[in-house]
């Protein structure tokens, strides 16, 4: 009979799944190793890159929960009305194959686990909760990918602002991550859009810099010499870019991305060159210098171009 070697794989596989369940907790109770977990090797890898972008979604829509108590028909005969097909629909689902109407019907499902009945508005406990569960997602987002440009931004602007993070950590866990981001970011040569994600970083921590100075305006933290070093540090992530972009164009990578992503990362690289334009020139207003006056030379990256 053959379902016996199926069982003992079955056995098999219980008894490792137990025996790392058993092992794993002397090693999590241990402080001296205390690294970030890694289930499979998936942070940080090519199918976290992918995780970390279909996570955008679930993120997204939790967003539009906390935000907008979403609509709930105040008169049910009316909703009735509304949702009772014509006789035009029901001709049109006679002649609809049986797959179109599954699949109209899973999507119908998936809609309905997102739209309000509540007539009330959510309470502040549950909007936290909403808050507290996007925060949760973010943090996992960014684990899978640092690089990304969009989770690590969504990130950084819960712990900054106060309204919507909900742990009161802010600005030193904000100036860490981004911190962190730029040091894996610029570690990476495969992608030039990860440079962008580094450079954006820089921006970040030199805003937090430029926001602590005018809390503390008679006495500062951060110098303009500490402030230019960060704007280096953008520099160099906007020339790595530069650098990646042209080598992408030689060898026709550019060309993988559809033009709608390619649109979105010219999108990106100009917003990160008015940043980096526009702390500079607050830097040399610190410094006494006119603000609006150039320097008579031009970023890395203003020359490069993305050949579709």
């Amino acid at each position: 009979m053959k379902p016996v070697p199926n069982i003992i794989s079955i056995a098999l596989i219980g008894a490792g799944v137990a025996g790392f369940a058993i092992s794993s907790r002397p090693l999590l109770k241990n402080q001296d190793a205390d690294v970030p977990l890694n289930p499979l090797g998936i942070n940080r890898s090519p199918y976290g890159e992918v995780f970390a972008m279909a996570m955008q979604g679930p993120i997204d829509t939790y967003f539009h929960a906390v935000e907008d108590s979403g609509h709930v028909c105040a008169d049910p005969e009316h909703c009735h009305h509304e949702h009772v097909k014509s006789k035009e629909d029901l001709a049109i689902d006679k002649y609809t194959g049986v797959n179109d109407r599954v699949r109209h019907f899973i999507d119908g499902l998936g809609a309905g686990l997102e739209e309000r009945t509540n007539p009330r508005s959510a309470s502040a406990g549950h909007k936290f909760f909403l808050r507290r569960g996007i925060e949760n997602k973010l943090r996992f987002a960014y684990n899978l990918d640092p690089s990304h440009y969009g989770n690590y931004n969504a990130y950084h602007f819960f712990l900054t602002e106060p309204e919507f993070g909900t742990r009161p950590e802010l600005t030193p866990t904000a100036a860490r991550l981004a911190e962190q981001t730029i040091s894996y970011c610029l570690s990476q040569r495969n992608d030039p859009r990860q440079a962008l994600t580094a450079a954006a970083a820089a921006g970040n921590i030199l805003e937090l810099m430029l926001n602590d100075r005018q809390i503390h305006a008679e006495t500062p933290r951060f110098t303009t010499a500490q402030m230019r070093g960060v704007l280096q540090v953008m520099d160099q992530s906007i020339g790595l870019y530069s650098h990646l972009a042209n080598e992408w164009s030689e060898k026709g990578l550019w060309a993988n991305l559809s033009l709608l992503r390619i649109d979105e990362i010219q999108e990106r690289l100009g917003f990160v060159l008015k940043i980096r334009q526009s702390h500079e020139q607050t830097i040399r207003r610190l410094e006494g210098l006119p603000g609006e006056q150039q320097l008579g030379r031009s970023t890395p990256s203003e020359t490069s171009s993305i050949s579709q």
